[in-house]
């Protein structure tokens, strides 16, 4: 077994969006292609944003895009609790040391106070950093002042002048002087930690050895690296992926389409399709392949193959390879996915019979093809249960032709000495009315489909006749002939 533990961790703010998902795959696809393990942890200590909904949502959405993993919520481990806000005996813990190590002092700095500050810093040019008012004052003071009720928020005392420097899979080495930090709050006035806080402790503790997340947080990785530090910890390796751009290349925001996962998944786009999709944002496989399966991604999937450049979030490459994914479904499952929509539209009662699943089955087996997320098959549908369609005036002058109406006669007669309307059969008859009436191209299937479907284009005919079967059809034709 490998040594390689990654993980996954949401701030329960918000539903899942791309961004989130395709971190979580990309944690997913290492620990599987190196038989690691991947760790779902929950930071839930921003407790006025935090909610349960949000927390049930991320499961949800991670479990409908298929990543499972090995320890957190649900599935429970050895390196618990997996929640952010039931660890915070473990934080204090590390805090009471790092303090009397000299490591971390107490600050009574007021908010506005520190606003004053950076607004000054700013008007002269100035980095913005904490001008350590509060370093000196003596840990025993600082502890009487706190228990006298004064509020105070912890600092982390910064070195200085220390180069840091670590190497990123994606960035390559990246340095960063430690005076451009200022010392860090590392324990907010209501006790609960901070997220670079937090982040390392429980990343040590649960023995991380490869953090990959957004270039967002390239800015914090140093800060953590003196954490780690001075926690005597070792610090795990970290791949920091491309950021995620819309198509006219400004960061990626609803009107680019960018949905929360399960807003996807109601459109109708498939999970392996998504897995597909979001593997290409920011990677790509040694062979170029761009439609794939999770054996191909988890194969070929390793940390050089990043890009530094931005990904660029196409909705149009998202559509062509959730088609793609429907194509290759088997029947049985495509059936099973487009049932729901069938019976929301109200062309499938929900107790269906044998019968009427036999039919749904063969009207997915026809219009598959044609649907590039499961939705659209409600668009598809209509055609099979409107029988008293009217027709636009063009159409009408084409099937009112002398031509038209002696080819809708010899199609109607046929039909009716027919035993059953085989998808076969309708092929047939229409090559047999090709050299009955002479007619080819538009001028022979124009008419039919015409008035079989009341529309100039569609699923193939000989599929929909199959599906509407005699009755139907007859019906069609004689209200035209």
């Amino acid at each position: 077994m490998s040594d390689i533990r990654v993980r996954f961790a949401p701030s329960p703010t918000g539903f899942l969006h791309i961004g989130n998902a395709r971190t979580a795959l990309f944690n997913w696809l290492y620990a599987k292609s190196i038989k690691g393990k991947l760790i779902l942890r929950i930071e839930d200590t921003d407790q006025e944003r935090s909610t349960k909904e949000a927390v049930d949502m991320a499961i949800k959405s991670l479990k409908w895009l298929g990543i499972d993993w090995d320890e957190g919520p649900e599935v429970g481990g050895d390196y618990g609790p997996y929640f952010q806000s039931e660890r915070l005996d473990i934080y204090k813990k590390y805090t009471e040391k790092l303090m009397e190590e000299g490591k971390a002092y107490y600050c009574f700095c007021t908010s506005e106070e520190l606003e004053k500050k950076s607004n000054m810093q700013k008007t002269l040019n100035q980095p913005i950093i904490y001008d350590g008012k509060c370093k000196d004052i003596p840990l025993e003071e600082a502890k009487r002042r706190v228990a006298n009720g004064e509020p105070a928020k912890i600092r982390f005392r910064v070195p200085k002048n220390q180069q840091i420097v670590f190497e990123d899979f994606v960035r390559g080495v990246v340095k960063t002087n430690s005076d451009e930090i200022g010392d860090i709050i590392i324990v907010r006035e209501n006790g609960f930690p901070t997220y670079n806080y937090a982040v390392v402790i429980d990343d040590m503790l649960m023995k991380i050895s490869h953090v990959i997340r957004g270039e967002d947080h390239i800015s914090n990785t140093p800060k953590q690296i003196l954490i780690y530090e001075a926690l005597g910890a070792e610090v795990p390796r970290f791949a920091h992926t491309s950021s995620i751009l819309g198509n006219d290349r400004k960061k990626l925001s609803k009107r680019h389409g960018a949905a929360t996962l399960m807003e996807y998944k109601d459109e109708g786009f498939l999970p392996q399709a998504m897995r597909n999709f979001l593997a290409l944002l920011g990677w790509t496989h040694p062979e170029a392949m761009e439609n794939m399966n999770d054996e191909d991604m988890i194969k070929a999937f390793t940390l050089d193959r990043f890009s530094k450049s931005p990904a660029i979030f196409d909705t149009a490459k998202l559509r062509h390879l959730n088609a793609w994914h429907i194509k290759n479904l088997s029947l049985e499952e495509a059936t099973e996915l487009f049932l729901p929509y069938l019976i929301q539209g109200g062309f499938l009662k929900e107790n269906y019979t044998e019968q009427e699943y036999a039919w749904a089955k063969k009207l997915v087996s026809v219009i598959r093809h044609n649907c590039v997320v499961l939705s659209d098959i409600v668009k598809y549908v209509p055609v099979f249960f409107e029988n008293d369609f009217e027709l636009t005036d063009e159409m009408k002058e084409i099937v009112n032709k002398e031509e038209s109406k002696n080819l809708l006669q010899f199609i109607k007669t046929n039909i009716e000495n027919a035993n059953e309307i085989t998808d076969q059969y309708m092929k047939d008859l229409i090559k047999q009315a090709q050299k009955e009436t002479g007619l080819k191209g538009p001028n022979l299937y124009h008419p039919i489909r015409y008035v079989i479907t009341g529309s100039s284009a569609g699923t193939e005919l000989s599929h929909i006749c199959e599906l509407l079967g005699k009755e139907n059809i007859l019906y069609r034709l004689s209200k035209y002939i």
